[in-house]
């Protein structure tokens, strides 16, 4: 989806939890799109969303492409009043929306066992979701897209909770230790389906060989109505480029070793 061109022409529907709503465009294309600041705690949400999506694609991962796009008041006067919040004109993002996918949870663990299409993509997983501190790869938060030969597809959404302080994160938070969580069962599954450790840092060095200037260059490009201050960049990039990187294999075996030890 280009940032460019295309336009929401009608309102679908309000999704699950009242954060984002589905609107075809003018490519008659759905698409899910997600407000800045719809709620004060939630103001970094898209920040996260959106860089989430750049860096995943920059590295291969199974990120959708996200954009930003003006959405004007008659595209937001078209969401029904009693869901509409407290939303306004502006910079807002879009996400392509998956019809026909299955979330981990509906498969359910045996199932998700299937024949994973991309499987060499879950130790890039693995790793990016803690190099961004990526605190909510729940159970709702990778989809399978099952194809017709009988495998699947997998795909990363939702990366709203990203970063230390996750949706409110600020210069003091990105400066503070990440707290990972390792133990989740999508984790787990990941792990089992990997052939050894060695992915897990063939990934780690893959992301350690972006050059610094590439990330502060996407970071800066971050949609100037979302509020981020010069300083804030400087943060996230330091993030991004912390030395500790070199150590995530490391702790994703650490929690997963059980799974990894089956081999």
């Amino acid at each position: 989806m280009s940032q460019q061109g295309i336009q929401p022409v009608k309102y679908v529907k309000t999704l699950e939890g009242n954060y984002a709503h589905l609107f075809q465009f003018t490519d008659d294309c759905l698409y899910v799109v997600k407000f800045y600041k719809v709620r004060d705690y939630r103001k970094r949400e898209l920040v996260n969303e959106w860089l989430a999506a750049k860096l995943g694609t920059l590295l291969g991962l199974p990120v959708l492409p996200a954009a930003a796009f003006e959405l004007s008041e008659w595209s937001l006067g078209q969401i029904p009043a009693d869901s509409r919040g407290t939303y306004r004109a502006g910079t807002h993002l879009a996400i392509p929306y998956l019809n026909q996918v299955k979330s981990y949870q509906e498969l359910q663990e045996s199932s998700a066992a299937l024949y994973v299409q991309n499987a060499d993509a879950l130790a890039g997983m693995l790793i990016f979701d803690q190099w961004l501190n990526n605190n909510d790869r729940s159970r709702t938060n990778i989809l399978f897209e099952e194809k017709k030969d009988g495998s699947v597809f997998f795909w990363m959404i939702d990366h709203g909770r990203c970063f230390p302080g996750m949706y409110s994160w600020d210069l003091q938070t990105l400066k503070d230790a990440p707290v990972y969580r390792l133990d989740m069962p999508v984790y787990k599954w990941a792990s089992s389906l990997l052939p050894n450790v060695q992915p897990l840092y063939e990934f780690a060095e893959k992301m350690m060989k972006i050059n610094k200037q590439k990330i502060a260059e996407i970071v800066d490009a971050i949609p100037v109505d979302w509020e981020v201050t010069e300083r804030e960049k400087e943060g996230l990039t330091a993030f991004l480029t912390r030395p500790e990187i070199s150590a995530l294999p490391d702790l994703v075996i650490g929690a997963n070793r059980s799974m990894l030890e089956r081999k």
